[in-house]
C-alpha cells in the first residue's frame, strides 16, 4: 500500500478510536450520580423502608399519600386524637440502619406541610434526637404555634431552650425546609445553619451559623408530627422530597 494510503488508514481508525471513546467518556458521565455526596434519598415513592423505624403510636398512622398540587407521593403523618406522637426515626440506607457520626456535616433537606399551626401551645414537626441516655435529649427541633414556625436549640440536661429563628407559618401551605449540622460535643465547634424556600436564614445571634453542642451519644433525626401536652387534636404533617447529603448542594 502506498505511504499515503496507510497515512489515510491511520488517520481513519485514530478518528474512529476517539470518537469511540468519547462517546463511551459519555456514557460513564451520564450514568455517575450527578451529586456523589447525597447520602439518602427518602423518596416517598419506596415506602416507610427508608426510615430506620416508625414510632407512630395506633389510631395514628404513617403512610404515602398521592397529593393533588404538584407535589405526587409524599409521606403523611397522622398523629389521632387519643396519641401524642406520630413520627419516623432515623433512615435506612441500602437496607441497613444508617449511623450517624460525631465531627462530621450533615445536611437534612425536605418539605412540610401542616394541617394545624395553634394560636397557642406548639408541637414538634422535626427533631435531631439524641439515643440513648443522652445528655441532650434534643439539640436541635423545629416547633409549630403561635402563628410561626420555629427551630429551637436546646443544651444539656434540658437547661436552656433558644427559639434561634422564627417565621410565619400558614395551615396546608408548602414550605421547603435544609438543616446543615455540624456534629460535636463541643459547644463551640458544633454548629448549625438554615435555608427556607431556598434562602439562608439569619439566626437571632445575628449569624447565618448557629454555634452550639449537636452531637450527644447517637443523634437521629425524626420526621412527624409530637405534641406531649396535646393528646385531644389530630395533626397532620405531610412531608416530601427527604434527602440528606454532605452540602447544601445536595439537598436544596
Amino acid at each position: 500500500m502506498p505511504t499515503h494510503g496507510r497515512r489515510k488508514l491511520r488517520a481513519s481508525l485514530y478518528a474512529t478510536t476517539a470518537a469511540a471513546s468519547a462517546v463511551a467518556g459519555l456514557l460513564v458521565a451520564s450514568a455517575w450520580p450527578a451529586n456523589a455526596a447525597v447520602l439518602w434519598n427518602g423518596d416517598a415513592s419506596q415506602g416507610a423502608k427508608v426510615f430506620g423505624n416508625l414510632d407512630c403510636d395506633s389510631p395514628g398512622s404513617v403512610v404515602t399519600a398521592a397529593q393533588t398540587d404538584g407535589h405526587g407521593t409524599v409521606f403523611k403523618y397522622d398523629k389521632a386524637v387519643g396519641v401524642y406522637r406520630c413520627e419516623s426515626r432515623g433512615i435506612k440506607v441500602n437496607g441497613s440502619r444508617y449511623k450517624f457520626v460525631g465531627g462530621k456535616t450533615y445536611w437534612l433537606g425536605w418539605e412540610q406541610k401542616f394541617s394545624v399551626v395553634p394560636a397557642g401551645s406548639d408541637w414538634v414537626p422535626w427533631q435531631w434526637k439524641s439515643y440513648p441516655n443522652a445528655d441532650q435529649n434534643y439539640p436541635l427541633l423545629m416547633t409549630v404555634g403561635k402563628g410561626k414556625v420555629n427551630l429551637v436549640y436546646v443544651g444539656p440536661n434540658g437547661a436552656s431552650w433558644k427559639y434561634i429563628w422564627s417565621k410565619p407559618v400558614a395551615a396546608f401551605e408548602w414550605n421547603r425546609v435544609a438543616v446543615g449540622i455540624h456534629t460535636s460535643t463541643s459547644a463551640s465547634a458544633g454548629w448549625a445553619e438554615l435555608y427556607y424556600n431556598g434562602v439562608k436564614q439569619t439566626f437571632t445571634n445575628g449569624s447565618t451559623r448557629f454555634a452550639g453542642r449537636t452531637w450527644d451519644s447517637a443523634n437521629e433525626p425524626k420526621w412527624g408530627a409530637y405534641d406531649r401536652g396535646n393528646t385531644s387534636t389530630q395533626i397532620v404533617n405531610r412531608v416530601d422530597n427527604l434527602k440528606i447529603g454532605t452540602e447544601y448542594a445536595d439537598v436544596s
